[in-house]
């Protein structure tokens, strides 16, 4: 029996699409930047943009300071938000402005400024499939 074209077609086809899913439900953590990364090199980050995604670990929620404490595993960071506060242990990604508030000595504090919105995006049904940090 001959190879059949059209058979052949569409298996390129599915697999060409399966690749696509994969590689788009990775996006998030391939555009992402490591906790880790900021708060090792602050200074290269202050006043950037970027997207960070973690556990919430912590969250202090006080008249004039709303922030909550974001983990990823190679890192923890503060995020300031104006938004509600997402709850401790849910995976959520953000998106905001590096902060260094101030350093002494090798000892630096920074944070994640977010812009106002609603609030920070649940992780809990990973996009298009992907599988959520731990």
């Amino acid at each position: 029996m001959a190879d059949d074209p059209i058979r052949g077609t569409r298996a390129l086809a599915f697999l060409l699409m399966v690749t696509g899913i994969l590689a788009s439900a990775s996006c998030y953590r391939l555009t992402a930047t490591s906790i880790g990364s900021i708060v090792k090199d602050a200074s290269r980050y202050n006043g950037e943009t970027v997207t960070v995604w973690g556990t919430v670990k912590e969250r202090i929620d006080l008249p004039q300071l709303k922030c909550y404490v974001l983990d990823d595993g190679t890192g923890t960071i503060a995020v300031s938000t104006t938004g509600p506060l997402p709850t401790v242990g849910e995976k959520v990604h953000t998106r905001g402005r590096v902060e260094q508030a101030f350093a002494i000595g090798s000892r630096k504090i920074v944070g994640v400024i977010e812009p106002p919105r609603p609030k920070p995006t649940p992780m809990r049904r990973p996009p298009h499939g992907a599988i959520p940090p731990n």
